[in-house]
């Protein structure tokens, strides 16, 4: 009878896997922390692109000309045929709708003279095009019309360069049309530059990075979640110095210091020298002076134990995570050993932040992850150790962001006499006050995790 019933849940969950296109102990994971109807829920829903883009005009919020400038933007994106709206409680975020030209194409049965794109991509396979395999992260950001470097290409056909390709993921479905840089032979021993320059994905967005629509440029902090991160933040009168951690090239850092006073300055925990020449070119483009933006070389744990002169009044937190929660199509095959793995390193950057932050420090703690030890068990852990406190999050955000609590943290609130651990049970309706799931139907953005803490030392 138990071989019978492994045997179903096996057959279950790798109909779960292949209709979601997560690893089989992925969804086994999921469907046990999350329960099977909310995890499949979730499931479906990361594979599908976000129905918006989330943009953020390079203007302080305190700027007087404010509401003109955005109605420029707006007008202009019209007129390039984009459904566009904005958002005053967001920090006038403007919002995109993405089109699906895939599903733009099936709509009007093969009229192509009403499709977004110039061709159609399922299309494509027929003109004879080097097909060229994308790792997982660039083929969801190739499927945006994002540029490919060499490094992220898992196979590579015989191509010279000017050679019109086809990108795709790494089931073989097309997410892109695009065009070679270089020869097979210098994409091999380039990494790091732009091999391919994508022509279209598969969702239609404008490429506003090329172009300079008003004064200050326009730039995004590409989901939801980095938005609301920032949005939480509450700012005094005084200059302050922080904190950012984030996997961006700089976006989130000048929104924080956009809303930050005068003379407050930003510290930029970077990664390697192209991330940091990445930001450096970001805050040419966006007219931001250096001098108020430091990056740091040292990693999180080295900065912190060097013990430096500054003291941070602010942390924005967006840790490398398995990223379960980023649309389209994550195809997440995350090992248990690599979550968490993930999983210590956030804690441990709460813990090392601690060492250089001032009393009653606002932190804000993002992931693009639905797995809840990557987010809730993270924060509460962080709020038992003694060093954080929570604070509400839904005075910060307009009204339409509810709390929403996909499931309790495996914290143990039954005792080793099997009693209930009322002090506990208690202790987590009043955490998860402080964060908020972000459900991708619901939002139409990616999946993902906010919280707000407090620093008390």
């Amino acid at each position: 009878m138990v071989e019978v019933l492994s045997r179903v849940i096996n057959h279950l969950l790798k109909d779960i896997a292949s209709l979601t296109r997560y690893h089989p102990d992925t969804s086994s994971r999921l469907c046990f922390l999350l329960g099977a109807r909310e995890a499949i829920k979730l499931m479906l829903a990361v594979k599908e692109a976000s129905g918006k883009m989330y943009l953020i005009p390079n203007v302080p919020s305190k700027e007087k000309n404010i509401k003109m400038v955005i109605s420029k933007i707006l007008k202009d994106f019209q007129k390039q045929g984009y459904s566009v709206t904005s958002n005053e409680e967001l920090n006038n975020t403007i919002m995109i709708e993405v089109r699906d030209r895939k599903l733009d194409h099936h709509q009007v049965h093969g009229n192509v003279e009403n499709v977004a794109n110039k061709y159609i991509l399922d299309e494509i396979k027929h003109k004879g095009y080097p097909q060229v395999i994308l790792s997982r992260h660039a083929s969801i950001e190739a499927s945006m019309g994002a540029n490919i470097v060499s490094g992220d290409i898992s196979n590579i056909p015989p191509l010279n360069s000017g050679d019109e390709v086809i990108l795709m993921d790494k089931y073989y479905d097309i997410v892109g049309h695009g065009v070679a840089d270089m020869t097979s032979e210098e994409i091999k021993r380039s990494p790091g530059r732009i091999a391919i320059r994508t022509l279209e994905g598969r969702y239609d967005v404008p490429k506003f990075h090329d172009h300079r629509h008003y004064r200050n440029g326009l730039y995004s902090v590409s989901t939801l979640q980095r938005i609301l991160g920032v949005q939480i933040q509450q700012f005094d009168k005084e200059a302050v110095n922080i904190l950012v951690i984030c996997q961006d090239d700089g976006e989130v850092a000048v929104a924080l210091l956009n809303n930050a006073p005068a003379g407050s300055k930003v510290f930029i925990v970077t990664r390697n020298e192209n991330h940091r020449k990445a930001i450096r070119s970001n805050l040419e483009r966006l007219e931001v002076s250096t001098e108020n933006v430091i990056l740091l070389t040292d990693t999180l744990d080295r900065f912190t134990k060097s013990r430096p002169p500054e003291r941070f009044k602010h942390f924005y937190l967006e840790l490398p995570s398995t990223e379960s929660g980023k649309r389209p199509n994550p195809y997440f095959d995350g090992e248990e050993k690599n979550i968490i793995s993930n999983a210590r390193g956030q804690f441990s950057a709460l813990r090392s932040i601690a060492l250089v932050g001032e009393n009653e420090a606002q932190i804000s703690y993002i992931t693009h992850s639905i797995d809840p030890t990557e987010n809730e068990e993270v924060v509460v852990q962080a709020f038992r150790q003694g060093n954080y406190s929570p604070v509400e999050i839904q005075q910060f955000l307009p009204i339409e962001y509810t709390n929403d609590i996909h499931a309790l943290p495996e914290i143990p609130t039954v005792t080793q006499a099997g009693s209930i651990d009322l002090i506990k049970m208690n202790q987590e309706e009043e955490y998860k006050m402080s964060w908020i799931n972000m459900d991708p139907l619901k939002y139409s953005s990616d999946a993902g995790f906010v919280a707000k803490l407090l620093l008390n030392i």
